[in-house]
């Protein structure tokens, strides 16, 4: 058998496997006349894109039908057919791009919450993990059984040494990063990290692989060593990555579906039975001239 029509009968039979409607949608095209098909390889190409094109929409609209945040599920069906697309024809720096614009509207949704906005400005203060079973005498923790420590939501969030200038910004104007790691916390994790936060690094350090990648297609822009180094690791297994950013991507929207009406009620609750309380700088010492302490003195210094 000739390659050219071996392969031409592997798509439709590819086709008819993946998409009963093919046989049908084959024939309206060409009045019943399938030898046609069979001459014009070229046809049937653009056939096989459009019933490929109609599963991926499928794909989409399943992927997101149960999804939280309604508004957005046009324009996230949208991007998902294009992360696919872009997936089929292996250009990953257009792959990534998409995913993160997922990630990115569902994040900046979210941090435009009103009560996510009050639930943070009450909560950068306290305490980031809670109690584990053990401690509460094998009782299940709640989320006002906060582990008395000096490590802080705002700690957890933007780093111990940045924290006291960060929490200072409101909530839709924190860098995009700041803002992912909010959502992991609050909605993912619903504000209850016990003691070990490996899998909160493990899940917003990979969410950092995608917005690091997702610049793969700018041009003029200048990567750190740090952006080096992740898209080298990311380049080196691509194949690999193209599934892990598809399962993050799955994992956060399982996130936000989960935890969007608890962090509106229970957590909102509880932030109000707050008392005001601020993050506090980090201790930096005296500052030290020879053996004088000049700290008192420093409005005579420039």
């Amino acid at each position: 058998m000739d390659e050219k029509l071996k392969a031409t009968i592997q798509k439709i039979q590819l086709l008819a496997a993946q998409n009963p409607e093919f046989e049908s949608e084959m024939r309206a095209l060409f009045g019943g006349k399938a030898n046609a098909i069979l001459n014009d390889d070229k046809r049937l190409d653009d056939i096989y894109e459009y019933c490929i094109q109609k599963i991926i929409k499928k794909q989409a609209e399943d992927f997101y039908k149960n999804f939280i945040l309604n508004s957005l599920t046009p324009l996230l069906i949208s991007d998902y057919v294009r992360m696919e697309d872009f997936r089929r024809k292996d250009n990953f720096g257009d792959f990534c791009l998409a995913v993160y614009q997922q990630i990115e509207a569902i994040t900046n949704t979210v941090c435009n919450n009103h009560k996510l906005l009050i639930i943070t400005e009450k909560m950068w203060a306290y305490p980031a993990f809670i109690k584990n079973k053990f401690e509460l005498n094998n009782v299940d923790p709640t989320i006002s059984d906060r582990k008395d420590s000096n490590y802080s939501i705002a700690d957890l969030i933007f780093g111990k040494g940045k924290a006291f200038e960060r929490s200072k910004t409101s909530l839709p104007n924190l860098c995009a990063m700041d803002k992912i790691r909010v959502v992991v916390y609050f909605l993912g994790f619903k504000a209850m990290l016990v003691n070990s936060f490996e899998t909160f690094v493990e899940i917003t350090d990979s969410i950092n692989d995608i917005y690091q990648c997702r610049n793969l297609n700018h041009r003029g822009n200048v990567p750190t060593d740090f952006e080096k180094k992740v898209i080298n690791r990311v380049l080196n297994a691509k194949s690999f990555y193209y599934h892990k950013f598809l399962g993050l991507l799955a994992q956060y929207i399982e996130y936000v579906n989960n935890g969007f009406e608890n962090m509106e009620t229970n957590i909102f609750n509880y932030a109000n039975t707050l008392q005001e309380k601020k993050v506090e700088p980090v201790a930096t010492g005296p500052k030290i001239l020879g053996s004088m302490d000049v700290s008192k003195y420093k409005k005579s210094f420039k």
